[in-house]
């Protein structure tokens, strides 16, 4: 709710300004066996400092938030595709690089994730986030089905 209600000011606000804006959904790759291994303290680790590592890529005016479980949406005001893609790309390249040391049966454990991303724009001509969330979804859908840790552009 929070995303869709910021999303409607800053689509009025590009609207009026006449500048793009572009969203990225991203899926934490394989999270569910994450938690079904380790349990959901090592799951909740692996989410803060996966949203640790995204928001240290983010401008100020980027909103980030958790739209289910393991998928995290990003709203790029001011933001083409095409440096969005960059965005994504710096995303998933981070992610990918990162290690989470957690704390399982007494000992560290090192994890590596990976991630997923869909990446549109959102069009000024469009009321709500709805639409570019769907958008989004898809091509995040489609990083997934074609093998996981990396970013599909889906524009229509």
């Amino acid at each position: 709710r929070y995303l869709q209600a910021q999303a409607k000011i800053e689509m009025s606000r590009a609207r009026r300004q006449n500048h793009p804006i572009a969203l990225i959904t991203i899926d934490i790759d394989h999270f569910k066996r994450i938690n079904d291994e380790y349990g959901h303290d090592v799951g909740d680790d692996v989410l803060k400092n996966f949203t640790q590592i995204v928001s240290d890529l983010l401008r100020q005016e980027d909103l980030l938030c958790r739209v289910g479980g393991e998928e995290f949406a990003v709203l790029l005001p001011n933001t083409a595709i095409e440096q969005a893609q960059q965005v994504a790309e710096r995303i998933r390249a981070s992610i990918e690089e990162a290690t989470t040391t957690v704390e399982y049966e007494g000992t560290q454990q090192a994890l590596n994730i990976t991630a997923s991303l869909g990446v549109t724009p959102v069009l000024a001509e469009e009321k709500s986030l709805k639409p570019a969330l769907k958008r989004a979804d898809i091509g995040l859908y489609q990083a997934k089905e074609n093998g996981r840790n990396q970013i599909i552009i889906h524009t229509q």
